[in-house]
C-alpha cells in the first residue's frame, strides 16, 4: 500500500471520530492554516481520549439535569444544590470505573477535563471526596480503612479534605490542630485550640461533606508531639447531615468563583474518633500508646505525611490548561467577529486582524500548549509514582499565577480594541 493510500485512510479514519467544526466566522481563518487541525487533535489527544471525550459530552448534553440556559443567574443555594445534584449523577454513570482509572492515568485526567470545561465547580466537588479525600484514604491508610473508600464510592459517605488552617496554609508543619491519644478508650481525641485553628477554606465542608481527612498534631500519652498525621473524622450524620456533637461547622459564604462548591470551617472541642482511624502507612500508636514509625528521618516522615498533596496540585496544574483553553476559545472566536475600524469609513476589519492582537494570543497559545505537555508529564510522573512533591509544588504556584495573568490577557484583547474598556 502507497503512503498517499495509508494517509488517506487515516484521514478517513479521523474524520469518522472527530466531527467537522460548525460553519461561521472563523472559516475564513480555519482555512488558511497549514496544518490538518484533526490530525493535531488525534496526535495531542489520541484516539481512546476524543472517543471517550464525545462519549461523556454526548451523554451529558443528553441529561437534564445538566442542561445550561443562556443568561442563566442562579442563587448560591440553587448552584450548590445543583452542583451536588450533578455530582450524584456522574456517581452513576460511572464514566470510569476505579479499575479503569487505575490502568489508565489518561483517561482520569480527561475525565477530569471534561468536568473542568462544564463546570469547575462540579469537577471540584466530584475530585475532592472522590480523588482527595477517597484517595488519601486509600493511599495513606491500610486494609482497615478499605470501608471508607467503598462508602465513598458509592456516595453513602462524602469527603473532604481538611489540611489548611485560618492562620496556616503553606507552613503545614505549625498547623495547631491537635489529637492526643487515650490509652484507656483507644480513641483520639480531637481539638481545635482556639478560632486560628480552625480547618478553613474546605471545600464540600461548607454544606454536604460527611467526613473530613483532618491533619492534626498527634500526642501521644507521654505528651510527645509525633508530627502532622491524617485522621478520619466523622463531621455530620450521613442521614440528617447535622453537625456531630464537638464539631462546629459552616459555610465560609459567597466567593469570587465556583460557587457551586460549598467551601467551609470546622472547629474541634474534644472529638472522639477510634485509635483504627488514624492513617498509618507513615505511622501507627499500638492500644497501649507507643508510637511506631518506619521512617527514621522525622523530615522523611513529614515529606511522606504530605504525599497526598502531590495528586491534588497535580489536578490543580490540570485546571489551569482547560481554564486557559476555555478564555483563548472566547477571545480568539470574538475577536473574529468583532470589528473595530479599517483602511477606509465603509469597511472595518476583525480586531483579529490587529497586529497586537496577533502577537498576544500567539504568545498565550503557545504557553497554553506547553502548559499542558507539562501536566501530562508531571500527571506521568506522578502515575508511576516518582517523587513528585517539589515538581507540583512549584508547578501549582508558577501555572496558577501565569493562568490569572493571561486569561486578564485575553479579557483584554477583546475589550481594549473594541474600545470597552477606557484607559
Amino acid at each position: 500500500m502507497s503512503s498517499s493510500q495509508l494517509k488517506s485512510e487515516l484521514e478517513e479514519e479521523i474524520d469518522s471520530i472527530v466531527d467537522d467544526l460548525p460553519s461561521g466566522p472563523l472559516d475564513i481563518y480555519r482555512k488558511k492554516a497549514s496544518f490538518n487541525w484533526k490530525e493535531m487533535l488525534f496526535f495531542i489527544d489520541g484516539e481512546e481520549a476524543i472517543k471517550f471525550k464525545k462519549h461523556m459530552f454526548t451523554t451529558l448534553e443528553n441529561d437534564p439535569l445538566f442542561a445550561r440556559q443562556p443568561g442563566e443567574d442562579l442563587s448560591m443555594e440553587k448552584m450548590r444544590e445543583l452542583t451536588f445534584l450533578r455530582v450524584k449523577q456522574l456517581f452513576r454513570y460511572d464514566f470510569l470505573t476505579k479499575e479503569e482509572m487505575m490502568a489508565k492515568p489518561k483517561m482520569s485526567q480527561v475525565f477530569s477535563d471534561i468536568l473542568t470545561m462544564y463546570d469547575s465547580s462540579v469537577g471540584a466537588k466530584y475530585f475532592l471526596s472522590k480523588g482527595m479525600f477517597g484517595t488519601t484514604v486509600s493511599n495513606s491508610g491500610s486494609q482497615r480503612h478499605q470501608k471508607f473508600v467503598e462508602n465513598v464510592d458509592d456516595m453513602t459517605m462524602f469527603g473532604c479534605f481538611a489540611l489548611t488552617e485560618l492562620s496556616h496554609g503553606s507552613n503545614t508543619r505549625a498547623m495547631r490542630t491537635t489529637a492526643t491519644y487515650q490509652p484507656s478508650s483507644q480513641e483520639f481525641v480531637i481539638n481545635s485550640p482556639d478560632f486560628e485553628a480552625a480547618k478553613f477554606w474546605v471545600g464540600n465542608l461548607g454544606k454536604t461533606a460527611t467526613h473530613a481527612v483532618v491533619f492534626a498534631q498527634l500526642y501521644t500519652p507521654d505528651h510527645t508531639c509525633h508530627g502532622l498525621h491524617s485522621f478520619i473524622v466523622p463531621i455530620r450524620d450521613p442521614k440528617t447531615l447535622q453537625a456531630l456533637p464537638g464539631v462546629l461547622v459552616g459555610d465560609i459564604g459567597k466567593k469570587l468563583g465556583q460557587n457551586g462548591l460549598d467551601n467551609g470551617f470546622a472547629l474541634f472541642h474534644n472529638v472522639r474518633i477510634p485509635r483504627e482511624n488514624l492513617l498509618n502507612r507513615t505511622g501507627d500508636v499500638t492500644p497501649d500508646g507507643r508510637y511506631v514509625t518506619p521512617f527514621k528521618d522525622p523530615n522523611k516522615h513529614f515529606g511522606a505525611s504530605l504525599g497526598a498533596l502531590s495528586g491534588g496540585r497535580v489536578g490543580i496544574t490540570r485546571m489551569v490548561v482547560v481554564y486557559l483553553q476555555l478564555a483563548l476559545t472566547v477571545a480568539i472566536r470574538f475577536s473574529a467577529t468583532r470589528r473595530q475600524f479599517g483602511p477606509k469609513d465603509t469597511e472595518e476589519i476583525p480586531v483579529l486582524e490587529y497586529q497586537t492582537q496577533v502577537r498576544i494570543q500567539t504568545f498565550t497559545s503557545t504557553l497554553n500548549i506547553s502548559f499542558k505537555f507539562k501536566s501530562l508529564w508531571i500527571t506521568a510522573d506522578y502515575s508511576n509514582g516518582l517523587e513528585t512533591s517539589k515538581k507540583t509544588t512549584s508547578d501549582k504556584r508558577t501555572s496558577s499565577s501565569s493562568d490569572t495573568r493571561t486569561v486578564i490577557t485575553c479579557h483584554h484583547c477583546n475589550h481594549l480594541l473594541s474600545g470597552e474598556i477606557k484607559q
